[in-house]
C-alpha cells in the first residue's frame, strides 16, 4: 500500500487538533479520528475517509477516488 500511496499521492501527516491545516478541513469542534482528507494541489478537499478502514478497503477507497468513482 505504501508504494501505491507514494506513487500516486503526496502523503502528509498531521497530529489531529494540533495543526491549523488539519483544523481548516474539520467542521465543528468535535471530530472523529482517524480521518484521511484528500485535497487537490490547491488544497480543495476532493474526498474524505472518516474512521478506520482495513488496508484492502482503504486501498479500494483511494483507487476509487483517483479514478473519480468515489463511494
Amino acid at each position: 500500500m505504501s508504494t501505491f500511496i507514494n506513487e500516486k499521492l503526496v502523503p502528509l501527516k498531521s497530529n489531529a487538533g494540533r495543526n491549523k491545516l488539519y483544523l481548516n478541513y474539520v467542521k465543528g469542534s468535535q471530530f472523529p479520528v482517524p480521518q484521511t482528507i484528500f485535497t487537490d494541489s490547491s488544497g480543495t478537499e476532493i474526498n474524505r475517509i472518516v474512521g478506520y478502514l482495513g488496508p484492502a478497503k482503504f486501498l479500494e477507497q483511494m483507487e476509487s477516488m483517483l479514478t473519480g468513482h468515489v463511494n
